[in-house]
C-alpha cells in the first residue's frame, strides 16, 4: 500500500498538481526593532514571571480619546488605519502616526492617545505576566 501511495504522489508532483509557491508570495519585514519608546526612554526590563501575550485590537471614533494612563509592561502598536496623535503628560512630548506606522508605547510613563479626523484602527501587543493589567489609569485635571 505505502509504495501505491508513494506513485500517486509521484504521479501528483509532476502533474502539476502539487505545485510549490515562488518565492515572493511571502513578504515578511520587520516593522519596528527597538530599545526605546518612542519619545526615547529605554526600555529597562521585562516584567518578571511566566510571561503573557496580549493583542487587542483598537477602534477609535473620530475625536476619542483615551484617558492618561500608563502601560506597567513594553507593548507596541500598529496602526491600521487613520491617525493617532500620542502625547505624554510630563514634558509635552507629541507623536502622530498614520496608517502603518508602529508605535513603541511608553512603559510605566503617563501619556495619551488621541484619534484624528477619521475613525483610528490599531493592533496593539503587550509582553506582560498573567494577572498584570494592559494599562493604569492616572486620575489628572486635563
Amino acid at each position: 500500500m505505502f509504495k501505491r501511495l508513494s506513485i500517486v504522489a509521484v504521479a501528483a508532483l509532476t502533474t502539476g498538481a502539487v505545485q510549490a509557491q515562488p518565492a515572493s508570495a511571502i513578504d515578511s519585514r520587520i516593522l519596528s526593532q527597538t530599545s526605546r519608546s518612542w519619545d526615547g526612554t529605554p526600555y529597562t526590563a521585562y516584567p518578571t514571571g511566566v510571561p503573557e501575550l496580549t493583542v487587542r485590537k483598537v477602534v477609535m471614533a473620530p475625536g476619542a480619546r483615551f484617558d492618561w494612563h500608563s502601560h506597567p509592561m513594553p507593548a507596541a502598536g500598529y496602526v491600521l488605519a487613520g491617525e493617532l496623535i500620542v502625547e505624554a503628560l510630563e514634558g509635552g512630548k507629541t507623536i502622530t502616526l498614520t496608517a502603518g506606522q508602529v508605535l513603541p508605547e511608553m512603559n510605566n510613563i503617563v501619556h495619551r492617545g488621541t484619534s484624528g479626523a477619521t475613525t483610528t484602527e490599531l493592533i496593539v501587543f503587550y509582553a506582560g505576566t498573567p494577572g498584570m493589567p494592559l494599562a493604569v489609569d492616572h486620575d489628572t485635571k486635563n
